[in-house]
């Protein structure tokens, strides 16, 4: 049995209906004595913060900090344990629903709770993370430029003027054991002509969505050449995937593309006019493009060269 004092409270006046003054007038009595069917009239009966003391009191009892038993010091050491636990840990889940226990009266306070708590941090982290429209200002011809814009495609905007083409669908099927499943596979190539190109593979259950995957992918594995004079290669290319190996060489200015026709398709996407191409062994188109790629992805220009060599690039036509 509990020996901690009572905590007395102000007993109101009836008729009034609020504290009568005077210390003769008050009559004091049990916080034990009050009866738990009437709680919800005790912020009525004797204020907000005689009830809330009410509340405290009984939450005490009945989760017994009032024993003589009971030790403050270990039960501030437990709450410095679950303070520093990790997120998400046991350890942490049991500091949630003690807190939770001691600061709500009954389980439906506590959801109630929980949810305003809730509301109220994520209403907190949207406002940190939306910006007012004072803090930026945007000028007038970028504010023009980004409404005319709108509805493009953003690999067009970076990448300036984008073209595609299709190089082959193809039929697959493959067996399992509920049956057989046919798909499409196709394979695109695209670029700018203007130093960069891509390609993309595209797996889908008819020809058209075929294509389009094939297209987005496209214009996520991109490349970058950085072409001679604008038309041509600095030196000699090869590449190999498979059994599939290709030779790109550098030629003189005017002398056009020579070779393979899937591989003078690819570097006309590139906007590259004057090479010569070779391919041997498995031809078929997509061991052809990927060694292409390959080939085209280890060109340097004049300038990495010189930088690689500790070299300074001179302009003959300067000099004379």
């Amino acid at each position: 049995k509990s020996t901690a004092t009572p905590l007395r409270v102000q007993k109101p006046d009836p008729v009034v209906g609020n504290l009568p003054k005077g210390p003769d007038k008050i009559p004091p009595f049990e916080l034990d004595d009050t009866d738990e069917d009437d709680y919800e009239s005790w912020e009525d009966a004797y204020g907000p913060y005689a009830a809330d003391a009410i509340k405290a009191h009984r939450k005490e009892k009945e989760l017994g900090l009032n024993d003589e038993s009971f030790d403050r010091i270990e039960a501030d050491m437990r709450w410095a344990d679950f303070m520093t636990a990790q997120h998400g840990s046991t350890e942490a889940r049991v500091a949630e629903r003690r807190a939770l226990a001691m600061g709500t009266w009954d389980e439906k306070d506590r959801k109630d709770f929980k949810k305003d708590l809730d509301a109220f941090v994520e209403e907190q982290r949207i406002a940190e993370m939306e910006l007012d429209d004072d803090d930026v200002e945007v000028p007038e011809e970028n504010r023009n430029k980004d409404e005319e814009d709108q509805g493009e495609d953003p690999n067009r905007l970076a990448h300036g003027e984008w073209g595609e083409t299709v190089v082959q669908i193809d039929r697959v099927q493959k067996v399992q054991r509920g049956g057989t499943s046919v798909r499409y596979r196709c394979l695109m190539i695209g670029g700018n002509s203007n130093g960069c190109a891509g390609f993309g593979v595209g797996k889908a259950a008819t020809p058209n969505e075929a294509t389009e995957a094939a297209s987005r992918m496209c214009r996520r594995n991109i490349f970058f050449v950085d072409r001679y004079n604008g038309h041509g290669l600095t030196r000699d290319l090869g590449g190999r995937h498979n059994s599939c190996k290709v030779m790109l060489r550098a030629t003189e200015p005017a002398r056009g593309l020579k070779g393979h026709p899937l591989m003078r398709e690819v570097l006309i996407f590139f906007g590259i006019t004057d090479c010569s191409c070779k391919s041997w062994g498995n031809r078929n188109p997509f061991n052809v493009v990927r060694a292409t790629f390959k080939a085209l992805a280890t060109h340097e220009s004049l300038d990495d060269i010189s930088m690689k060599r500790g070299k300074r690039l001179l302009n003959l036509e300067r000099i004379q």
